[in-house]
């Protein structure tokens, strides 16, 4: 008969932690994925993404859940992971130009350039008017050398967004590597005034301006040509 009691009491104490734990998933996943999605430090962010998708979420909120865990992933070099979770998201949610983009980003990161312009090439179809994937097109085209074709994405992309400072910096240093001097010291003034003082990014585009000066510098100092 006790034993039997102690039984009885057992399973309704279990059956008690369970019915709690059920009642307190929504509110849990409802605090992790607030905190997923938030301004929040990269572990602490795949950490509370992590538990969110456990804890069972569905529809939007596990989609952009996917997704904030592999863009944290792939700002942590973590790009097979990246990959995975991105790759799940656009199981979940096709339509979504924003998620292309980013696992672009970690399949240029992995320089699996081909597979990363399919991405962008879709991104661009559900969205013409975004600069961004046009200019992530011109740097993939970059990367393999096809340097025409990545100045054609570049001015697309600038077409698009008169003030994508990218995009200028990008073209300047395509013109550079064509040996296009002076449209590539264009564009590297055009970025200059798109930078407020004190940016960190004028360092890098001091480097770019000083090599196209040397560039120049080079050829007029070149002897002519013997008849």
């Amino acid at each position: 008969m006790l034993v039997r009691n102690v039984s009885l009491k057992t399973g309704l104490f279990a059956g008690l932690i369970v019915s709690m734990l059920m009642s307190a998933s929504p509110a849990t996943a409802a605090s992790n994925i607030d905190v997923c999605l938030g301004p929040t430090p990269a572990l602490e962010r795949i950490g509370a993404c992590t538990r969110a998708i456990e804890a069972g979420l569905s529809g939007k909120q596990l989609v952009d859940a996917h997704t904030a865990r592999g863009v944290t992933y792939g700002l942590l070099g973590q790009l097979d992971n990246a990959i995975v979770d991105l790759t799940t998201a656009l199981d979940l949610e096709k339509s979504d130009p924003s998620i292309y983009i980013a696992r672009a980003r970690a399949l240029f990161n992995k320089r699996d350039f081909d597979q990363a312009m399919l991405d962008l090439a879709e991104a661009i179809k559900l969205d013409p008017t975004n600069s961004i994937p046009v200019n992530l097109m011109g740097k993939n085209h970059f990367m393999l050398a096809n340097y025409d074709i990545a100045l054609k994405f570049f001015g697309d992309a600038i077409k698009l967004d008169p003030n994508h400072y990218n995009a200028f910096v990008n073209r300047a240093t395509t013109y550079y590597r064509t040996n296009k001097l002076p449209e590539a010291m264009k564009d590297v003034n055009a970025a200059y005034l798109m930078l407020p003082p004190g940016d960190s990014r004028g360092r890098g585009l001091l480097q770019l301006k000083v090599a196209i000066e040397r560039a120049f510098a080079s050829q007029q100092n070149v002897a002519p040509a013997s008849n």
